[in-house]
């Protein structure tokens, strides 16, 4: 009895301390995440030094496709045949009775897009947000809509990220959050040293019209948190002397021109970054901002390249805004013109295939008619697109670049901006079964054959004097067939017979694992 009853004590002992132990063990976990949590975030400064230290997030690298949308004064503007017509009095008449914002994000959707979001502001100092500045917003004129806001909220409950661009420094109505004077849009803001209050003698902005910018600029971003801001070229105003020939890879070089670089100050610039950067520290979001030519230095951000290609592999990852309407018609090319006929599928899933390569990726304009719906030929066009990577987008989402990026004869003839609309797209490069490019992914390699091809095809990257060793290749597969295929590799190539049925319509996959 007295045995048991030490046994019993001993057990209770044994328990107890059990208990401590966990109990002790979960607190100093409890007290570790706290103090994980309790760690202060390192901020950002506004000088460029600081803002270098920021990293592309690694979901931006991974993205290679993304839709946006201008839709605005000048949608307006054609759909009445009226080009004449001021922004302020189309804006007024702009019904967009057909917007649907989960409409539109389905549409994205379907095409295959990673992120999509509005054009917020455009040209005029009308901003497509629920605006508490100004009264000229799209949520209290026009279509009475905040069409931001409503795309936010459908993107919101998808796995694609929000982006915003952002493309004017006029401003209308309210100065700003502190200053009460009054823009009509009636007036002429635009003509350099003509308006006190906005331009100074000198021809640029005054501080005051600067903190009505930088106000505006914030506000989308503070209501709506995106994933990624890109900004044209108001922001820094690099892009012209760079069209012009003033500017060649960041020297001034001689002109007979006056040199004027029409952008943000510098000092709003870093304040506006710095900004964007910490708030999205707060939300507990990695963001990334996007920018135009050399409007800041390099290192702290991503490059924009509009309605264009590079020509060679980069080191540093871009992106192309690129126009689905070709430039055959002006002034309306961004927004939605049936005569400026559209690139088909075949058309953009090249350039999406050759961008990708080059360590790029595509930020598509898909432009809405001013009712708020997309034409049928748009959207049959994108649903190909979408198709054509629900088969073959692994060998673009997630992918890197490879040491080569491609082989063939077609080049890229106007590169940097516009090169795509020259001529009136003429001179895109017509791609051929000999044109391929690489990507890759961990240990396979991909090989895009951007045409089909009839005779056995030399892959020259994929020879033994090319970067594979004998024996390196485990398998080859086309992406959407179950074919076996015929290859043979020797010092300078790799010879592949391609089946006789095609998985689809455009760019053909080759998967190359190895082993």
């Amino acid at each position: 009895m007295k045995t048991m009853i030490i046994f019993s004590k001993y057990k209770i002992l044994c328990f107890s301390l059990v208990f401590l132990c966990f109990s002790f063990i979960g607190c100093v976990q409890k007290e570790s995440k706290q103090l994980v949590k309790e760690e202060p975030k390192t901020y950002y400064e506004a000088n460029w030094n600081s803002l270098q230290k920021h990293d592309t997030p690694q979901w931006m690298l991974d993205a290679k496709f993304g839709i946006y949308c201008h839709y605005g004064a000048q949608s307006v503007k054609l759909d009445l045949g009226n080009n004449d017509m001021s922004d302020h009095d189309a804006i007024l008449q702009w019904k967009g009775e057909k917007f649907n914002a989960k409409e539109w994000v389905d549409l994205f959707q379907k095409a295959g897009a990673q992120f999509a979001g509005p054009v917020a502001w455009h040209v005029n100092g009308c901003l497509n947000w629920d605006s508490k500045i100004t009264d000229w917003n799209t949520a209290q004129k026009g279509p009475k809509v905040d069409i931001y806001g409503e795309l936010a909220k459908e993107i919101s409950k998808t796995d694609m990220k929000l982006m915003a661009s952002f493309h004017s420094s006029t401003l209308w109505g309210r100065m700003s959050k502190s200053n009460d004077v009054y823009l009509d849009p009636v007036g002429d803001y635009k003509r350099r040293g003509d308006t006190p209050g906005v331009h100074t003698p000198e021809g640029r902005y005054t501080p005051e019209y600067l903190n009505g910018w930088l106000d505006r600029m914030k506000e989308g971003y503070e209501l709506y948190q995106p994933d990624m801001v890109w900004v044209d070229v108001g922001f820094g105003g690099t892009v012209g002397p760079e069209l012009r020939k003033q500017l060649v890879d960041g020297k001034i070089v001689e002109s007979d021109r006056e040199l004027y670089i029409d952008g943000i100050r510098e000092d709003i610039q870093k304040d506006y970054i710095s900004s964007y950067f910490n708030a999205a520290l707060d939300w507990g979001k990695e963001v990334e901002f996007v920018y135009k030519s050399f409007d800041i230095p390099p290192g702290v951000a991503m490059r924009d390249i509009e309605n264009g290609n590079l020509d060679g592999l980069q080191f540093d990852p871009w992106m192309a805004d690129i126009n689905m309407q070709q430039h055959i018609t002006w002034p309306t090319v961004w927004f939605y013109n049936p005569k400026n006929y559209i690139k088909d599928a075949n058309i953009l899933i090249d350039m999406l295939a050759d961008i990708t390569s080059k360590n790029g990726r595509i930020l598509l304009n898909v432009p809405p008619k001013a009712d708020g719906s997309f034409a049928e030929n748009i959207k049959e066009e994108l649903y190909k697109i979408g198709d054509w990577l629900n088969l073959n987008g692994e060998a673009i989402y997630g992918t890197t670049p490879w040491t080569i990026y491609g082989e063939g004869p077609a080049y890229i003839k106007n590169a940097g901006h516009h090169g795509q609309g020259k001529n009136k797209g003429t001179e895109i490069p017509k791609y051929t079964s000999k044109d391929i490019r690489y990507t890759q992914k961990g240990s396979d390699i991909y090989a895009i054959v951007l045409d089909w091809p009839e005779e056995p095809l030399d892959i020259k990257a994929l020879g033994y004097n090319g970067k594979l060793y004998p024996g390196e290749i485990k398998k080859i597969s086309l992406l959407g067939s179950e074919a076996e295929l015929e290859w043979t590799q020797n010092t300078e190539s790799l010879t592949m017979v391609f089946p006789k049925e095609k998985p689809c319509d455009f760019a053909y996959v080759l998967k190359v694992e190895r082993n």
